[in-house]
């Protein structure tokens, strides 16, 4: 039997060298850069949707987003939070 995720869970992961905290909540996940606030989070709800049938490898750029922002992935660049758009994918721009 599983545990229900009722608070955040953070671990840290080691990407091309640089360290990232890794926050999964009942909301959803968030990943950020150690020593940062900011960072990319997405809903489950949201990484749900992304794909179209269980199985399929359809829709799932979303969960594997490297480069800029994919539409309904909130970025946190201040201020309220906003779909899509926004800042790239660079590391240490949001401090």
């Amino acid at each position: 039997m599983a545990t229900k995720l009722d608070k955040t869970i953070k671990r840290e992961i080691d990407l091309d060298g640089q360290p990232y905290m890794v926050a999964i909540s009942p909301d959803g996940v968030k990943l950020t850069q150690k020593g940062f606030r900011k960072g990319r989070e997405i809903t489950w709800k949201h990484l749900w949707d992304s794909g179209s049938e269980e199985g399929s490898g359809a829709g799932r750029g979303a969960a594997t987003n490297t480069g800029g922002t994919s539409a309904g992935v909130r970025m946190n660049s201040g201020g309220a939070g906003t779909m899509g758009g926004g800042a790239g994918g660079v590391p240490g721009e949001n401090r």
